[in-house]
């Protein structure tokens, strides 16, 4: 039974990641179903046995007799993915992994365990995915061609006019032109002359094909190819559709056809290309397109219409011909010519399957060599990109200048692929098979962004089924669309315009952030918000890996903190509800005794599974959740130094070196304990009933100098009191040991703080929505220090109050997270460089800077909440951060105490007596 649940588990792996097989930026998604089914193998051999059988397995380690059959230690999964991946490159990823799945935390996992976790991982994403901004402006649209007499459509061509929008024309393989407008509304048809579609052969008459057609914009014209050697040019300007001339006697049968010019120009000369069956390119220059494409006089003379292409140096006043031989060994598939002079090739030969030449064949041709060749290609000349596709069913990524090496390989259709196109404004490429699947990749990451599979009604079976040669057009302007063309069906999907950004700003939260947590342990960003919905992001790529909502129901989530561990999350309300939650499963572990109803505004974990909460009860709660087991923990009130605050505690930080706690309440007292004894170890500053100073929005111990011992004496904790810093010294002779005004404005507060781990670099964040970054290397080292640190750099990072910033370190680079209450996380580099916003549309990657959004301010064009509302909550109405004497003060008690955060320390003075 266990045997038959795991291999459903398998199989529904591997539906959910086939359509993104190809991404590979994570441990989880380079799997593929050989792998699991070698681990499982692996996973559920009995001790000590050597897996023989599969020669990949055999170089896999034997398990360790001291754990239970079933099971893998770190070290054994490291051996076996280093194997089966042939690369020792996943390391990293295969300890993160292992740590996410070990629940037991026992130093092993079993394979049930490897299953759940990776179901549960695929499932987070293809939610996800589902959630996304939708790839297409409602449903495919389809019509069928019934005027095709049930042959297959050989082209789409979009036809644009001035005066209206635009229309498209579908040529079928019996000749039947059909002209359609933009809502695939059938307007006319034409079908070609009877010459034209048959041949004579003897006493028979032979079917003659239409192999490709090509619409000529600038001189209104239709050119339609034929395997009787003719091309036939139809005018489609206005009126009724007629012939207007043809080329016959061809030397061999056009396959496939290329048409351009310059759109700067009128004047100048436009080119039309063909490849044939015989592998060679023909090139047709007109050389006055706005005056005439041939000698009208000789068709007056003859009263025919068709040029011989023998005699075509009699039109050499509008006409140059050359012919290119051999240039493939097979037919050619698809041609296409770039302005700079240079012809794009493509065949199904495996020695010449695409050749990019120079016109004059001055310079030597690159050519590429795939197996099975190469049937359609799409070339981005800006970018320098080239894809192609073939009958392998694989999409290759190439630079133009290496056809010996593609950038990259996009696995994912079953069948052979029959259209490409890139667009260059969203990084996207486009590829249609052969079963009427479409993809859409992501350009810089290689990666399936969507798949679409068109149901096209057909009463053939699937193997008899006839695609038509170039089913795929992809229409850029002035409105991105896609037309395909499938049997005697056609259907259009609607994309949506790009937006003028590169990247499409999403706003993750509905509703002001509470704080921003970094998990180093697993390289995930934490955010929570107001309307207590917490979401998980993977740091290296800035994608949402998990989400929780109404994680307290209707009450607003005022903190969070990880555990020592990063495993467990502890998130905390304004109702004094506390919870903690299985960070990489979404699960609730338990659920904390409610002491008073009111606000928990800090949380600090001091020993494995024990940690404390603070809040406006003014008093510091323990709370021991070691035993797993037990759902529900009770509060330990008797902290032996008793309720010393005489108001609401508003910041608390941690010291471990020094096992100190400092806390600071909202009359501006400090005072730091000894968490071993639970008894005062300094009263920082101490404040009478009768007086107050303003409250401590912040609190931060620097952790290096405490573990210096030549530095403890110096200043090792800072305060953030409206917009000043004051430095402490808890061990020097004397407690403040500097002072200095952050913000670059007048009344604004210090919100956010974190230092590097060498406490060289200070990082504030203000209500003014700015990040500063400061060297403190030497200040508050002695009594001397006087004048202010250096402001090394200061942005711009949000339109609202930054509620939090931590520096952290990635490899051998250094980054900043800011959380504001515009509802957005930004990451930016230490210098000041924006990464990016944790959810937005594009990925990025750490280790590629190009990936990053530097180029673009992120506070331009930046979805908010409201850019005039702060961090304040009030029930339901938002309160503006500058508050005057106009103020309303008929709010209870404890919503004037929450409005006085954000006030002056004028204000606060001012009515901080009316409170009680």
């Amino acid at each position: 039974m266990q045997s038959i649940i795991l291999s459903i588990i398998i199989i529904t792996i591997i539906i959910i990641i086939s359509p993104h097989q190809s991404e590979e930026n994570s441990l989880e998604e380079k799997l593929h179903l050989n792998h699991l089914k070698h681990l499982e193998q692996l996973f559920t051999a009995p001790k000590g046995e050597v897996l023989e059988k599969n020669p990949e397995c055999k170089k896999l380690s034997k398990k360790q007799k001291t754990y239970p059959s079933g099971s893998l230690t770190l070290q054994e999964l490291k051996n076996a993915l280093t194997e089966l991946l042939g690369t020792e490159y996943w390391n990293g990823q295969t300890e993160l992994l292992f740590n996410k799945i070990q629940t037991a935390h026992d130093n092993i996992v079993d394979w049930s365990e490897f299953c759940s976790h990776l179901l549960l991982q695929y499932r987070k994403r293809d939610v996800v995915e589902k959630t996304k901004d939708t790839f297409f402006q409602g449903k495919p649209l389809i019509r069928h061609c019934s005027q095709n007499k049930q042959e297959p459509t050989t082209r789409i061509l979009a036809i644009f006019s001035p005066s209206t929008t635009h229309s498209f024309v579908t040529v079928s393989k019996g000749g039947i032109l059909s002209f359609w407008d933009n809502n695939l509304q059938l307007q006319k048809t034409y079908e070609m002359l009877s010459d034209a579609v048959e041949a004579p052969m003897g006493k028979k008459k032979i079917k003659v094909w239409t192999t490709d057609a090509v619409y000529m914009p600038n001189v209104h014209k239709i050119a339609v190819a034929t395997t009787s050697r003719k091309i036939y040019f139809f005018e489609v300007s206005l009126g009724p559709i007629f012939e207007d001339f043809h080329l016959f006697a061809l030397n061999y049968i056009p396959t496939s056809v290329f048409y351009w010019y310059n759109t700067e120009s009128v004047e100048s000369c436009s080119v039309l290309l063909w490849g044939d069956d015989h592998g060679g390119v023909s090139v047709l220059r007109f050389l006055h397109p706005n005056k005439s494409l041939y000698e009208k006089s000789l068709f007056e003379q003859t009263g025919f219409s068709g040029i011989y292409m023998q005699d075509i140096e009699n039109h050499c006043q509008f006409l140059r011909y050359t012919y290119i031989r051999r240039l493939h060994q097979d037919s050619i598939s698809q041609i296409q010519y770039v302005p700079e002079d240079l012809c794009i090739t493509s065949s199904g030969n495996s020695q010449t399957s695409l050749v990019i030449m120079d016109m004059d064949q001055k310079r030597k041709a690159y050519t590429w060599k795939i197996k099975r060749g190469i049937k359609c290609f799409d070339f981005c000349k800006s970018l320098n990109l080239l894809v192609s596709g073939g009958a392998d069913c694989c999409v290759r990524v190439w630079n133009r200048f290496v056809p010996s090496l593609p950038t990259a390989m996009l696995r994912g259709h079953s069948l052979p692929i029959l259209g490409l196109a890139i667009q260059e404004e969203k990084g996207q490429i486009f590829s249609y098979s052969k079963d009427a699947v479409l993809k859409i990749w992501d350009m810089s990451y290689h990666s399936c962004l969507h798949t679409v599979t068109l149901k096209f009604p057909h009463s053939q079976s699937e193997d008899a089924l006839e695609q038509g040669t170039f089913p795929f057009l992809f229409l850029q302007k002035p409105f991105p669309l896609i037309l395909i063309s499938y049997i005697d069906y056609m259907g259009m999907l609607r994309l949506p315009m790009p937006t003028q950004s590169e990247t499409n700003f999403a706003t993750p939260h509905k509703a002001p952030l509470c704080g921003t947590v970094y998990n180093a342990f697993f390289h995930q960003v934490v955010t929570g918000c107001h309307n207590s919905t917490i979401a998980v992001w993977d740091v290296e790529t800035g994608m949402k890996q998990l989400i929780l909502n109404n994680t307290h129901g209707e009450e607003e989530l005022t903190c969070m903190a990880l555990d020592n561990s990063g495993r467990r999350l502890i998130t905390a309300a304004r109702n004094g509800t506390i919870k903690v939650w299985d960070i990489q499963r979404g699960h609730i572990l338990h659920k904390l005794e409610v002491v008073e109803d009111a606000e928990v505004t800090g949380l600090v974990p001091i020993r494995k599974h024990i940690f404390l909460t603070v809040g406006w009860n003014r008093k510091i709660i323990l709370y021991d959740c070691s035993k797993l087991e037990n759902v529900y923990v009770p509060a330990d009130k008797t902290w032996k130094g008793g309720q010393l605050h005489k108001e609401d505690i508003l910041a608390v930080d941690y010291c471990p070196p020094l096992d100190l706690l400092a806390t600071a309440s909202f009359d501006g007292e400090i005072i730091v304990w000894n968490v071993e004894t639970q008894r005062p170890h300094h009263f920082v500053r101490k404040v009478s009933r009768e007086s107050s100073l303003g409250p401590v929005n912040k609190l931060l111990f620097l952790q290096h100098r405490c573990t210096d011992q030549s530095l403890q004496k110096a200043a090792i904790l800072i305060s953030a009191e409206t917009g000043n810093l004051h430095w402490w010294s808890l061990f020097g002779k004397r407690m403040e040991y500097g002072k200095f005004y952050a913000p670059l404005k007048e009344d604004i507060s210090v919100t956010g703080l974190s230092a590097t781990k060498n406490n060289q670099l200070l990082v504030t964040g203000d209500s003014s929505g700015f990040i500063q970054v400061w060297d403190i290397s030497d200040y508050g080292t002695t009594l001397s220090s006087s004048s202010n640190p250096l402001l090394l750099r200061s942005w711009k990072a949000h339109s609202c109050t930054v509620v939090s910033v931590e520096h952290f370190s990635y490899g051998s680079d250094s980054f900043i997270i800011s959380g504001s209450s515009d509802g957005t996380s930004g990451l930016w580099t230490a210098e000041g460089t924006f990464v990016g916003l944790f959810g937005q549309e594009k990925k990025w990657s750490l280790r590629v800077p190009a990936t990053y959004s530097s180029h673009r301010n992120a506070f331009q064009g930046m979805p908010v909440l409201d850019s005039k509302l702060e961090d304040t909550t009030i029930e339901k109405d938002r309160i503006p951060n500058r508050i005057t004497d106009t103020l309303q003060w008929n709010q209870s008690t404890s919503e004037k105490k929450l409005l006085a955060k954000c006030l002056p320390t004028e204000v606060n003075k001012k009515h901080y007596k009316d409170l009680n």
